[in-house]
Order: structure tokens, then C-alpha cells, then sequence
């Protein structure tokens, strides 16, 4: 009798292992990349260096990253188009110095006192830089000429990628497909996303364009149109994941790549 319920509880207990999810993407494998770093329920702020490392440092694959400009150049993590929403400071990020944007706090509760972030601080101090990867969602936010702006962001881009041999490790996504044109002249090896109002918009423009991918919101793209998507050789990265659920739904759906605000969640079910 003994014997067969131990029988029992092993048949319960394999019959409740976790089954593996099936991956049919470009890889075979999800990138799993924090939203911001931890996201918008984070004890932290989005884009702050705490998000980013405690988001790292959970084994993700890497985050994305909100990236702004400085009037002098410098690239910094910042989501808002006004300073104001959320810190000391007011105006757009490119309307300031470096050495003026570097004392901002984050006065939003509970998000206080936390620092904005630049690049450069970010990359110095992170260890084994090059086991992680890194999304910038490129935020053009400027009342200056387009075209001046564009180019002074992506000198910039390329001098700290440069700096820190970066190049396998970035991707970069944007709404304006004018800037990522400039970013494809500038290095046709970038790895770059088109950011569109739906599905049908980014797939044509990814495919005239020849980019990387797509990037959407998952309550815009099926699991259908993601195949359409591979079947391009188009990557494919979701995001505005909130929830357990709804990592869970994302994993189903195939992507490439999942940005997510459950970030422990999903690194526990696919790692």
C-alpha cells in the first residue's frame, strides 16, 4: 500500500512539472529584456541605474532604455518629454546641459531622489558589460533643426558605442523612420526596429527600409502576424507587459523578443 502511494505522488508530481514552451521564432530563444530596467511597478524609477542593474542582475539578457539628448550631446536615460513630470527640473532634456541635467532628482513619489542616468555612467560601471544587451527606445524630443539634431544624436551614439565596443550588443528602436534611415547610413550593421501605429504600417516599412525587425505593443500584433513577420526574417519584439498573464501570453505568441514589466516572472519561466 505504502509503495503505491508513493507511485501516486510521483505520477501528481510529474503530472504538475512545469511543460517547456515551445519556441518557434527566428533563434529558437526569447530575449528577455526589462522594460526601463524593472518597469513601472519597480520600487525604482524607469531608466534610473538601480532599475537597470537590480533588472540585470535578476539574468535577464538586458533592458531597454529610454535614450535622450542634452543640448551638448550627452546621451542620458529618460522616458517623459518634460522634465517636469517627474523631476526638479523643467523643459526638455535637450534643452539643457549636461552639467545642468546632472543634479535632477526624480521628485514623483515614491519615486524620490533618484539621479538621472547617462549613458557613459551606466557602461563604466557595469561589470562584464559585454554578456548583456541593450534596447534604446530613441526619444527625439528637440525645438531644434531636425536634421542637426538628428546627426549630433547619432555622432553620439556611435562614439559611445565605439568607446566600448558595443556593437553586437545594442539594438535601437523609433518611431521616426526619417532618423532610422540616418542611423542605417550611418552603420548599415546597426540593428535597427521600426516603432509603428500597427502591425501592417511596420511590416511594410521594416521590409522598404531592409531593418532588423518590428518593434509593438502586444495587444497589436497576433501570433499570426508574427509569423508573417519570421517569414520576412523580420525580428519581432513585444512589449507593454504588465502581468504574469500577460508574460505568459507573450511567450505563446513567439516573439523574438519580450520587454517586460514582470520581470522575475519571466525569467523564471523561460530560464
Amino acid at each position: 500500500m505504502k509503495s503505491y502511494l508513493n507511485f501516486l505522488l510521483i505520477v501528481v508530481f510529474l503530472s504538475c512539472e512545469k511543460e517547456p514552451f515551445k519556441i518557434n521564432n527566428l533563434s529558437g530563444k526569447i530575449l528577455i529584456m526589462g522594460h526601463g530596467g524593472m518597469g513601472v511597478s519597480s520600487p525604482y524609477p524607469m531608466n534610473t541605474f538601480e532599475s537597470i542593474m537590480h533588472c540585470i542582475n535578476l539574468g535577464t539578457h538586458g533592458t531597454e532604455i529610454d535614450i535622450q539628448m542634452t543640448k551638448d550631446g550627452v546621451l542620458v536615460a529618460y522616458h517623459d518629454k518634460e522634465l517636469s513630470s517627474k523631476t526638479n527640473k523643467c523643459g526638455l532634456v535637450n534643452d539643457l546641459y549636461w552639467t545642468d541635467l546632472k543634479s535632477a532628482y526624480y521628485t514623483s513619489v515614491p519615486h524620490l531622489n533618484y539621479s538621472i542616468l547617462s549613458l557613459e555612467q551606466l557602461f563604466s560601471n557595469i561589470d562584464n558589460l559585454h554578456e548583456h544587451k541593450f534596447i534604446f527606445d530613441c526619444k527625439l524630443y528637440s525645438n531644434n533643426d531636425s536634421l542637426i539634431f538628428y546627426n549630433t544624436f547619432i555622432n553620439s551614439f556611435r562614439e559611445i558605442i565605439s568607446s566600448y565596443s558595443l556593437q553586437n550588443n545594442v539594438y535601437f528602436e523609433s518611431k521616426n523612420s526619417e532618423f532610422l534611415i540616418k542611423l542605417k547610413e550611418d552603420n548599415p550593421e546597426y540593428k535597427l526596429f521600426i516603432y509603428p501605429p500597427s502591425f501592417e504600417i511596420g511590416l511594410e516599412l521594416a521590409l522598404n527600409l531592409e531593418l532588423y525587425g518590428i518593434t509593438i505593443s502586444t495587444d497589436q500584433i497576433s501570433t499570426d502576424q508574427i509569423e508573417i513577420a519570421h517569414s520576412n526574417n523580420l525580428f519581432v519584439s513585444i512589449w507593454n507587459i504588465n502581468s504574469k498573464n500577460e508574460n505568459i501570453a507573450a511567450i505563446n505568441k513567439s516573439p523574438d523578443c519580450i520587454q517586460t514589466d514582470k520581470v522575475k516572472h519571466l525569467v523564471n519561466l523561460l530560464e
